[in-house]
């Protein structure tokens, strides 16, 4: 791939080793190939006894999970891509301002679209993800400023090196000059105060300062800057950076302060798909969060099946994007289903954000990486512990999968289970690719309505707890106020336990537990435990339906349809008698 000529959008410096003899030389020579070796075998991060990564000093936001969409364009196709996206009800975290289009001059960070775009957003609880790097155009007044003040990469003839490309038409700044850097960094006060709350982080790109390829250092000095700017301005913030481009940082920089990337620019079709794929696993060993936007990033566009095929990888990735080069899902080349299937799959994702995020923080805490098992081969992977996918990445109307060990709960039909550690042949209509949930498995999620039958709208006001009983399990999950909790559930023939331990959950639950085969005799609650059919605790109240669970402070609904048992608690707690 010619990345010169790419529309938008490595590895580490060698080491300098002293040597003390001839033979010595041999055999760190030897230490040094094993241990390289053994990290590439790897599919975990690096050891907790190796230096922890930078990106351990910093809690992961939620916010940078996505839904993320992204265009760029003058401020009436924002605004449309903002209409658009409430018509079709895409549960967004952020937008993500793309190119130099949303400058007011190329590199001169001034946002140039009215209040408007910011209002919107403000009113929708998006953020901005801003793409930026360090080249200020030559037609800007900053240019001439920075000019005078030798603030610019310099070329053999003493004067500021001039590229032309996808990046703008102008010259870089000298990441090696303190004072060109903090110039450079005014720009981004001047940005920050414009936009307030707004602002969530930055979306790095190539750098091309000379004609140098693979020459880090500078993207590396780059990236740095973005991210200390980052860290010490928006406490919350984030930087999405660039791997497998050019002149941008190398593994090993990734690996040390990387808390998200993206894996570069990919065709829309089904190849540029399972290179996507291939990567963001490789990359799964350096980083928490690795993500290839899901539509690719091409001008000819997907077609309508492949484009569904991609929502299901985009889903069941740690962070969702879709920003389109050519045409977005909502244009009318593409069947209404896109736009079903993109509602469908965003809702899901923005609903697992719960689940998402423990994971994120357990890699943050302690290097375990969110893909796990991956099969590089065959396109699928688990997903933490307790989800399993497999993408779709061909045309097709059926798969071969092999499962994992353990019985796995069919997700679009959960009154069926597989048995693992074999293969079957599944079928994939558009829309209802292979997600497979472990049993026992306890699931938590931020239920946004009833699209994805996860619940209902009155679930909003509750973290909602998917179990899929089985004997004995528990799962752990994170709750920002209070840190870890384990959610355990034991059945004993008629009987159930459902209990939260180590901490009380900082708000009220709605277990949702599946599957129940009778409706239970009683349902009681006693200082945070759900017991079932038990001879402890204080009764609940039976409700309606499910949606009058979700509004009640308390109680429980039997759906014998789903064979599913729905019960919420607003007074939580330790306690865990047995069943």
């Amino acid at each position: 791939m010619n990345f010169t000529n790419q529309p938008r959008r490595c590895r580490a410096p060698a080491s300098n080793f002293t040597y003390g003899n001839h033979d010595m030389k041999k055999i760190l020579t030897l230490t040094l190939a094993f241990t390289i070796a053994m990290l590439l075998l790897t599919d975990s991060f690096p050891r907790v006894a190796d230096a922890a990564p930078e990106w351990q000093t910093f809690s992961p936001p939620h916010w940078i999970l996505g839904p993320i969409q992204g265009a760029d364009g003058n401020e009436k196709t924002v605004l449309r891509n903002f209409d658009e996206i409430q018509k079709a009800k895409i549960p967004i975290t952020a937008f993500h301002f793309d190119a130099p289009d949303w400058m007011a001059c190329t590199g001169n960070l001034q946002f140039k679209y009215s209040d408007a775009v910011l209002d919107r957003m403000r009113a929708r609880g998006w953020r901005a993800l801003f793409w930026v790097v360090p080249l200020i155009g030559v037609d800007c007044e900053e240019y001439q400023i920075a000019k005078a003040n030798g603030y610019f990469i310099l070329g053999d003839d003493g004067e500021p090196i001039v590229t032309n490309n996808f990046t703008g038409h102008g010259s870089w700044i000298d990441m090696d000059n303190p004072e060109a850097v903090a110039y450079w960094l005014t720009l981004f006060d001047a940005l920050r105060a414009r936009v307030g709350n707004v602002l969530g982080g930055f979306y790095t790109d190539s750098v091309r300062p000379d004609n140098r390829s693979g020459a880090t250092e500078y993207g590396e000095k780059y990236a740095r800057v973005v991210l200390d700017y980052t860290r010490t301005h928006v406490p919350d913030g984030d930087v999405v950076f660039k791997s497998f481009g050019v002149n941008t940082p190398s593994d090993a920089w990734l690996a040390q302060n990387a808390h998200v990337a993206y894996v570069n620019d990919l065709s829309t079709d089904f190849a540029g798909m399972k290179t996507g794929i291939k990567r963001v696993f490789n990359a799964s060993n350096l980083m928490p969060l690795p993500y290839n936007e899901f539509s690719g990033f091409a001008k000819a566009a997907p077609d309508s099946e492949t484009y569904i095929r991609r929502m299901h990888w985009g889903a069941f990735q740690p962070v969702m994007e879709n920003v389109p080069f050519g045409k977005q899902p909502w244009d009318p080349i593409f069947s209404p289903q896109v736009m079903q299937t993109y509602r469908y799959y965003g809702t899901l994702h923005r609903e697992l954000e719960p689940y998402l995020h423990t994971y994120d923080q357990l890699a943050f805490e302690q290097h375990e990486p969110l893909f796990r098992d991956v099969n590089r081969a065959r396109f699928s992977t688990r997903l933490g512990e307790n989800i399993f996918v497999q993408y779709v990445t061909d045309y097709t109307r059926s798969l071969t999968i092999q499962l994992p060990p353990g019985e796995w709960v069919d997700y679009w039909d959960q009154k069926v289970v597989y048995k693992g550690d074999r293969t079957i042949t599944y079928p994939v209509p558009l829309g209802k690719e292979p997600i497979f949930i472990a049993r026992g498995a306890i699931i938590p999620l931020r239920v946004r309505g009833g699209l994805t039958g996860n619940g209902t709208p009155n679930s909003a006001n509750a973290l909602t707890l998917n179990a899929y009983r089985y004997g004995h399990s528990s799962s752990r999950y994170y709750d920002d106020a209070v840190g870890w909790i384990t959610l355990d559930m034991t059945a004993q023939k008629k009987r159930l336990a459902l209990c939260t331990l180590d901490q009380a959950p900082s708000e009220p639950i709605i277990w949702r537990v599946t599957t129940i085969n009778r409706k239970p005799k009683t349902v009681t609650e006693q200082n945070g435990a759900v017991g079932v059919n038990t001879a402890w605790g204080a009764p609940l109240t039976e409700r309606r339906n499910e949606a009058a669970v979700g509004a009640s402070a308390s109680g429980w609904y039997y759906d014998a349809a789903a064979q599913r048992l729905i019960v919420k608690i607003s007074t939580t707690g330790t306690e865990c008698p047995a069943p």
